[in-house]
């Protein structure tokens, strides 16, 4: 049925009609409108160029992706090496065309087929939609998926500045915005991951040559100072005296007042026995008195054990531990404040400068505070001790519609006093009034 319906189509005077009327007398535009294989191979045969074009720049690859003919489109890339590429007059592509209400469900296989046969998945027409815009307009959901792991970038704007997401938006397809929105945010992750491992790279690069620079520095001051205590030395023994100075004795800390030091004066002593001198006897005595005093009992320990046949604690003491929420978290960061310099330039992008070298160039794209936070770490916030950073409050200190003031409190008291004395004596009388008014009628 199919073979004859394709014969019929082929020699029908009807359709060479409409074929001249509409595509300029191209025959290999309509076999690969309907998907003629046959037909379409004889026609690009014989026809001067397998890329010729109809009024609005569509050939034959156009159309066959625009009507989602897989065979159409293997035998025009492979057998003709036609340009997967190739654009119209307005700039739409086959990976344009293939998202269409034509295609039909054939047209997640023959995008498959032109990615992987090198189609530019961001290619943009004039009005600069791309490929994504298309499958988000039409709500192909199947086709967004196969763009979006191709690489296809979701944050991609048309003149108009809509993303593909928005495009979801305006036309209602929930399911393809939910992906899409997904999509978004895991690049988003992925993007900013990729700049932070830049910027601290760069940290650890300017790091290491503050590093050297206070190196250099430190060296420099420690030549300075040498230089500056030698001058100093020299002027010192210039207006030196030529005599030496006398020489300090220095005693002990603990020393005892054992009088003056004695001459040399050798005391009288039996036959056969050594003389000693004074001072040798001095110098034992200085000894004996300077000398520690030695423990002959250890002093027990301390049994901190409520249990007296426990073993004795010889450490009672417990590491503290820290709790987050308790105490303020420690910045381990380097911090950058006296080396790099931080601005934003005429189009409001941050601008790092070192203190030696000039700009930093190029500069991760991130927010102008995530980067002030990374090299600047003082300026996190950090969380509050408790609980010593919260203040009592008192209550004539919280807002209310009326604060209670002394020249408001004492209508309030009398009001609640009359209300008190006059509601009991008003329902007595009204009752009484009611009850004469019941027996007089």
């Amino acid at each position: 049925m199919a073979h004859r319906t394709r014969s019929a189509l082929r020699g029908s005077p009807k359709l060479t009609r409409v074929c001249k009327k509409q595509y300029g007398g191209e025959h290999e535009l309509m076999a690969a409108t309907v998907g003629n294989l046959h037909w379409l191979q004889e026609c690009l045969q014989k026809a001067e160029s397998p890329t010729q074009t109809d009024i609005n720049g569509f050939s034959a690859i156009h159309l066959a992706a625009l009507h989602g003919r897989l065979e159409c489109l293997k035998l025009i890339v492979e057998n003709f090496e036609v340009d997967v590429n190739l654009a119209s007059l307005t700039g739409w592509t086959p990976i344009h065309l293939v998202m269409n209400k034509e295609s039909g469900p054939r047209a997640l296989e023959c995008l498959q087929y032109l990615i992987r046969n090198g189609a530019d998945i961001n290619v943009q027409n004039q009005g600069g939609m791309t490929p994504l815009h298309k499958a988000a307009s039409e709500g192909r959901l199947s086709c967004i998926i196969e763009l979006v792991e191709a690489g296809a970038d979701v944050h991609a704007k048309d003149i108009e500045g809509q993303q593909p997401i928005d495009l979801c938006r305006i036309w209602a397809h929930r399911s393809c915005a939910r992906y899409l929105s997904d999509a978004m945010w895991k690049t988003d992750k992925r993007n900013f991951a990729q700049e932070m491992h830049k910027l601290n790279q760069i940290k650890s690069e300017c790091q290491r040559i503050e590093q050297n620079f206070l190196k250099i520095e430190k060296r420099e001051q420690e030549f300075l100072n040498t230089v500056a205590f030698s001058n100093w030395l020299q002027m010192k023994q210039q207006l030196q005296s030529p005599r030496s100075p006398r020489r300090k004795v220095h005693f002990p800390e603990n020393r005892v007042n054992l009088g003056a030091v004695p001459r040399k004066e050798v005391t009288k002593t039996p036959a056969g026995e050594k003389k000693i001198s004074v001072r040798a006897k001095w110098r034992a005595k200085v000894k004996a008195a300077t000398a520690q005093p030695s423990t002959e009992k250890s002093q027990q320990p301390w049994n901190a054990s409520v249990n007296p046949s426990s073993p004795r604690v010889t450490n009672i003491f417990r590491a503290t531990t820290v709790r987050l929420g308790t105490d303020p978290e420690a910045r381990g960061d380097h911090d950058f404040s006296s080396f790099l310099f931080l601005s934003k330039d005429s189009h409001r992008k941050p601008v790092i400068e070192m203190a030696y070298n000039g700009r930093l160039s190029p500069v991760p794209s991130l927010p102008y505070e995530v980067i002030e936070r990374s090299i600047y770490p003082h300026t996190r916030p950090i969380r509050i001790k408790m609980p010593q950073e919260f203040k009592p409050m008192h209550i004539f200190d919280v807002k209310r519609k009326r604060l209670p003031r002394l020249e408001h409190r004492w209508t309030d008291e009398m009001a609640l006093s009359l209300r008190e004395i006059l509601d009991p004596a008003f329902r007595a009388t009204l009752k009484a009034h009611l009850s004469a008014n019941s027996s007089s009628s």
